[in-house]
C-alpha cells in the first residue's frame, strides 16, 4: 500500500500514537485516510488504506483509536464488589455503575 505524509505546522495531541486511524473532513463528509506509521515533529505519515482523493493543505484531519486494542474498564467474565459503611453516620449511596468488556472473542 502507498504512504502519504501529512505535514503539520500544529502541536499534536499528546494521546496520538502509531496505529491510530487517521480522517479527515471533505465536506462534511468524513473520509478515512489510514493508520499512523510514523509521527515525527512537522508531520505524519500514514498508509493509505482509505480515500484520500479529497485530501487539501488546509483539509481538517483529526484520528481515532482502534476499539479493539484501546479499551478500559474491568475484564473478563466474573467481578464481585463489596460495599461498606464503616461510618458511625448514616450514609446513602445515589449510583452505582460499571463499564465491563468481554476478554476474549
Amino acid at each position: 500500500m502507498s504512504q502519504i505524509t501529512l505535514n503539520t505546522s500544529f502541536n499534536k495531541n499528546a494521546s496520538l500514537q502509531i496505529g491510530d486511524i487517521i480522517y479527515y473532513n471533505d465536506n462534511g463528509t468524513v473520509k478515512r485516510i489510514g493508520p499512523v506509521d510514523e509521527i515525527n515533529t512537522g508531520s505524519i505519515v500514514c498508509t493509505i488504506d482509505g480515500d484520500a482523493t479529497g485530501l487539501l493543505p488546509t483539509s481538517f484531519i483529526f484520528f481515532g483509536k482502534d476499539s479493539q486494542i484501546n479499551t478500559s474498564g474491568l475484564i473478563g467474565y466474573y467481578a464481585e464488589v463489596e460495599f461498606k459503611n464503616e461510618s458511625t453516620s448514616e450514609a446513602e449511596i445515589f449510583a452505582v455503575s460499571s463499564e465491563v468488556f468481554l476478554s476474549s472473542n
